[in-house]
């Protein structure tokens, strides 16, 4: 529906990375509400390489930044 009316923006999402690297919580905090759905979906597919610290994996906390534009 975003589409079809032209809707174009930023959406930033907060997400926490188990130690796996994947992504456990995806929360948005800014953004065109019509376009969260969509990113909070494509940031919960995301795959992160797992942190490591002390040479032990950790949960992170970071942001993702989509950018939605029409072409």
């Amino acid at each position: 529906m975003a589409k079809q009316i032209r809707v174009q923006g930023t959406v930033n999402i907060q997400i926490l990375v188990d130690e796996q690297g994947k992504v456990v919580s995806a929360q948005a905090i800014s953004g065109n509400p019509m376009l969260t759905t969509a990113a909070r979906d494509a940031a919960l597919r995301a795959r992160f390489t797992p942190t490591m610290l002390n040479n032990q994996p950790v949960k992170v906390q970071g942001v993702i930044t989509y950018n939605f534009v029409l072409q």
